[in-house]
C-alpha cells in the first residue's frame, strides 16, 4: 500500500477521536478531580474509614438518606479489596462505581454511590450494589443529561491501548492505532492501515500527555490535540472531538497485575503531603 494512503488513513482516523486545537500547556483547566473533595475522593475515604472499622466516622461523609446501604454490605475491620474505579458527574449530582466486589461471582457486582452537595461538600446519598451491566446502563442514562463528564484522572489512563481495525466514521480505508500513556508524562501513538502494523508506513505522534476536567491532551511542539471521554471502564476507552463527530474506542492490554492504583496513588500522595 502507497505510503500517502496509508498515513492519509491513519490521520483521518485520528482526527476523527481527537480535534486539533492550539491549546497551551499553560491554561490548564482546574484540576477538581483530584481535589480531596471530589466525589470519588469522598467514597475512596468512605472505603478506607470502613476498612478500618471507623464506620461513625464514615457516616459523617453520607448525607444521611435511608437510601445508603454500603455500610451493611461490607465487612469491618478488614481489608474488602474493594476500590473506586470510575466516576462522573455534574455541579449538582455524581455518581462513583467501585471495582468488583471479593465475594462476588464471575466479578460480576459492584457497589454503586450517587452522591450530592449538601452543606457546599459532596456527600454520599445513595448506595447499593448491583451487576456491573445494570450500573453501566444507569451510567449511561445519567450520561445523557448533557452536562454530565467523567472525573477522569491521570492514574485511570497510565498504560497500553489499542483500537481498531475498523473503519473511521464517515467512510475511508480501515485502519487502527496504539496508544501508550506513560508514567513520565509521556505518550506514543502509531497508528496503521487496513493490513496492520507495518514499521515502514507505521504514522508515529509522540509527545506529553495530560488530563484536564475530563478531557485528554496530547501535546507535541506545535500544538496540542484534545478529546473528550465518551465512556470508561477499567478496559475500555472511548474518546470523542470536541464537536462530538466520531468516536474511537481504545481496549486496555496491559495485563491487570501492571496497571497502577488510582485510588491508592491518590492516597499515598495526599499523605506525603500531610
Amino acid at each position: 500500500m502507497p505510503t500517502s494512503q496509508t498515513t492519509l488513513a491513519a490521520m483521518v482516523f485520528l482526527l476523527t477521536a481527537i480535534s486539533s486545537q492550539d491549546v497551551s500547556l499553560a491554561d490548564d483547566h482546574p484540576r477538581d478531580d483530584a481535589s480531596a473533595e471530589s466525589p470519588r475522593a469522598v467514597v475512596a475515604h468512605w472505603l478506607e474509614l470502613h476498612r478500618t472499622g471507623k464506620r461513625d466516622e464514615a457516616s459523617a461523609l453520607t448525607a444521611g438518606a435511608h437510601y445508603h446501604r454500603a455500610d451493611v454490605l461490607l465487612p469491618s475491620k478488614r481489608d474488602t479489596g474493594v476500590r473506586v474505579e470510575r466516576s462522573l458527574g455534574n455541579q449538582r449530582a455524581a455518581a462513583v462505581v467501585t471495582g468488583p466486589l471479593d465475594d462476588a461471582r464471575d466479578g460480576e457486582r459492584v457497589l454503586l454511590f450517587w452522591l450530592v452537595r449538601h452543606d457546599g461538600a459532596w456527600r454520599i446519598n445513595k448506595s447499593d450494589t448491583a451487576e456491573r451491566r445494570v450500573v453501566d446502563e444507569r451510567l449511561r442514562g445519567f450520561l445523557e443529561a448533557g452536562d454530565v463528564h467523567w472525573h477522569v484522572e491521570r492514574g485511570d489512563l497510565l498504560g497500553h491501548w489499542k483500537a481498531g481495525p475498523g473503519t473511521p466514521p464517515g467512510g475511508g480505508l480501515a485502519c487502527g492505532s496504539r496508544l501508550q500513556l506513560s508514567d513520565d508524562d509521556r505518550y506514543r501513538l502509531v497508528t496503521w492501515g487496513p493490513f496492520g502494523p507495518d514499521p515502514e508506513y507505521d504514522d508515529v505522534m509522540q509527545g506529553k500527555w495530560r488530563v484536564a476536567n475530563g478531557r485528554i491532551l496530547l501535546s507535541h511542539p506545535d500544538r496540542t490535540h484534545e478529546c473528550r471521554v465518551a465512556w470508561m471502564t477499567d478496559d475500555l476507552l472511548v474518546i470523542e472531538p470536541l464537536d462530538g463527530k466520531g468516536r474511537a474506542r481504545y481496549e486496555r492490554t496491559d495485563a491487570a497485575q501492571d496497571r497502577p492504583n488510582a485510588v491508592e496513588g491518590e492516597l499515598d500522595h495526599e499523605q506525603s503531603e500531610r
